[in-house]
């Protein structure tokens, strides 16, 4: 009798230490969603997507960087894939239309690399592609506007906002192929409009933020006041943020690692960038690292630690 009394009370502990160790769980989960919550900005993209669920936002970083207080949208998407039979296809950030057709793809940019001049031709080509239905009028084609709102000043001119258009040579005169390109340049925060909106896109307190809509929206997610379909939003949100906050700590890792290389010992260098990025969780990349050390491919290696594009090529290369 002593030794089932026994049992059962080593059975109850241990079901009530589950128990236990499922709140902690609950609660370091709780506690780190609210952390990640707090850090983020309109500048980060994957909450961007949250952010812009709410047509209103989409509708006032329009007026504003358009300078159009009218501007109604009809529709938006978001990240909307472009597929491209004979090339490279494209997901975009936010593609809308408004009341009067125009098409308008927006691009939340941290990256330098991500905003190249030619990679916003090639969003206005494919957005072309995919408009204009077969036998119709080129004139049908609507006017369209690519806007990169940027963390840093891409082009490097010191402007706030670059507005690109096609234009005459000789004359000076425009184009009007319909084409617009725009940099919103957010690292220059003047006193105008324009300014505070950049201020609005790098604050993370919502009480700091000037928008109306914008503060509204921020501040409801900070609360998470959502419904089941935007809880499910954010939850995904919140996966996808920690991926990439453990995707850019291997990366560092390996930088870290092979800039040791270059001045310790290149083997030696990318065996503990391999390693710190193991630490902090496994991933393509550090499985990358291990192909190229087997291949012998040093240069290869040196190239992927700064260079994304190549890292992504040679990713698919090895079926990663």
């Amino acid at each position: 009798m002593k030794k089932t009394n026994s049992t059962n009370a080593k059975a109850k502990k241990s079901a009530h230490l589950k128990v236990n160790s499922k709140s902690t769980r609950r609660k370091l989960d709780a506690l780190e969603k609210k952390k990640i919550i707090a850090s983020l900005t309109l500048m980060d993209d994957l909450f961007m997507q949250v952010v812009l669920e709410e047509q209103a936002c989409t509708e006032y970083i329009l007026q504003t960087i358009l300078n159009k207080s009218s501007l109604k949208l009809k529709e938006q998407r978001l990240q909307k894939r472009l597929p491209n039979l004979h090339g490279r296809a494209l997901v975009l950030d936010c593609l809308c239309t408004d009341e009067k057709g125009l098409l308008y793809n927006i691009e939340v940019q941290n990256s330098s690399a991500g905003a190249t001049p030619k990679r916003a031709r090639y969003h206005a080509a494919l957005m072309d592609t995919h408009t204009l239905k077969k036998g119709e009028k080129f004139s049908k084609l609507p006017e369209s506007y690519v806007i990169f709102i940027t963390d840093k000043d891409v082009l490097g001119e010191g402007e706030q906002l670059y507005q690109i258009e096609r234009v005459i040579r000789k004359s000076g005169n425009l184009f009007k192929d319909g084409s617009h390109i725009l940099y919103f340049n957010t690292a220059r925060q003047d006193d105008n409009a324009l300014g505070k909106l950049a201020k609005d896109f790098k604050e993370a307190n919502p009480k700091e933020i000037q928008s109306d809509v914008l503060y509204h929206r921020v501040a409801s997610l900070r609360e998470g006041k959502l419904d089941k379909e935007g809880e499910k939003k954010m939850n995904v949100l919140l996966e996808k943020y920690r991926k990439k906050a453990v995707e850019e700590g291997i990366e560092k890792g390996l930088a870290q690692g092979m800039q040791q290389g270059l001045e310790k010992g290149l083997e030696q260098g990318l065996q503990q960038g391999l390693e710190k990025g193991l630490e902090k969780g496994q991933n393509r990349l550090a499985l990358l690292v291990g192909h190229l050390l087997n291949a012998g491919r040093m240069d290869d290696l040196k190239r992927v630690s700064f260079d994304e594009e190549y890292r992504a090529k040679l990713l698919k290369e090895f079926g990663l």
